[in-house]
């Protein structure tokens, strides 16, 4: 049986095709070929995906994303599609970790940059899957919030991560997010206006 990480891999380049090199994700600036450029330079140049994070390392990645630039968009998703053998996101214990969040939320970033685009309806065991990576981005989440986090799928449990109330005395003991698996982990990684979800103060 495939896991989710590939179902969503495969599913992302299906949607970037449809969508077409030039069309809006939810990505600031980033056009679907921009997105599927970062996926490669991810999986194969690793050193060079730094510099995502680190100026230390942005002049490889430009190095590379302008190597990118020339590849015709369908061989750039096939490689996409086809993650080289030596990277550990290939590797069945490993992909999960690393790529499940990574090519689900890609795949929305496409999906939701449309006009008109509606949620999807995943199994049950994708859904529980989905909640277990809900939990893996809880926590860096809620260290970034003045309030304590709670996360609420009915059907898959609650889960929670953070502080209490403000060191002030003031304000909501809690922040309760409520909705699909698939939302939550939206909102948890930062597209909060295109996530279906009931956020409500809580204390």
């Amino acid at each position: 049986m495939s896991s989710l990480a590939r179902t969503e891999r495969l599913r992302l380049v299906s949607a970037a095709r449809r969508a077409g090199e030039d069309a809006p994700t939810l990505c600031a600036g980033w056009t679907t070929r921009d997105l599927a450029t970062h996926l490669v330079i991810r999986e194969r140049h690793p050193v060079a995906a730094l510099g995502i994070f680190s100026d230390a390392f942005s002049e490889k990645r430009e190095d590379q994303e302008q190597a990118y630039a020339s590849m015709p968009y369908s061989t750039l998703l096939g490689l996409v599609a086809s993650p080289p053998r030596w990277n550990p996101g290939a590797w069945p214990g490993v992909q999960k970790l690393m790529n499940t969040t990574e090519f689900l939320v890609h795949h929305e970033d496409i999906r939701r940059a449309e006009d008109e685009w509606f949620p999807r309806r995943l199994s049950v065991a994708e859904n529980r899957d989905v909640w277990s990576q809900c939990r893996l981005a809880l926590v860096p989440f809620a260290a970034k919030s003045p309030t304590r986090i709670e996360i609420v799928s009915p059907g898959f449990g609650t889960l929670s991560a953070g502080g209490g109330r403000r060191g002030d005395g003031r304000g909501p003991a809690a922040t309760v997010v409520t909705g699909e698996p698939v939302e939550i982990l939206l909102y948890l990684m930062g597209r909060r206006s295109h996530a279906l979800v009931d956020v409500r103060q809580d204390g």
